[in-house]
């Protein structure tokens, strides 16, 4: 697979990233503990940079972003802006999976076997 740089760390960018990763959400560090140390059988990163966004976790060896969208994406121009970035995101040949705060907080396993079984599909 070809890959194409699409991401440079800025200096503004790394200080946003720590950030983010010192500021997680409840879900964010739940689903955090799932995933690390490649517990589904792949590397997660959390808050990586792609182009001028802030992914919430992606897996490099399968070019995949999943977002954890909480409370702040509920209204109308959060979510136009969320739809934007997501297009953009995937027409640079990523995947992008979305769940909700909700979903990871009260059905975690489920959560789970839905990013294990994108993992299977994006690996073949």
């Amino acid at each position: 697979m070809k890959y194409t740089k699409h991401f440079s760390n800025t200096p503004n960018y790394i200080w946003r990233r720590k950030n983010l990763r010192r500021k997680q959400t409840k879900a964010e560090k739940i689903f955090w503990l799932h995933i690390r140390k490649s517990q589904l059988g792949y590397k997660f990163r959390r808050q990586f940079q792609i182009s001028k966004y802030i992914a919430d976790f992606y897996c490099h060896k399968l070019k995949l972003v999943v977002e954890i969208d909480g409370w702040t994406h509920i209204g109308e121009d959060q979510q136009r802006y969320d739809a934007k970035r997501h297009a953009e995101i995937e027409s640079r040949g990523y995947t992008v999976i979305r769940y909700t705060d909700t979903q990871v907080l009260s059905e975690t396993n489920a959560v789970l076997q839905d990013l294990q079984n994108h993992c299977t599909t994006l690996k073949s």
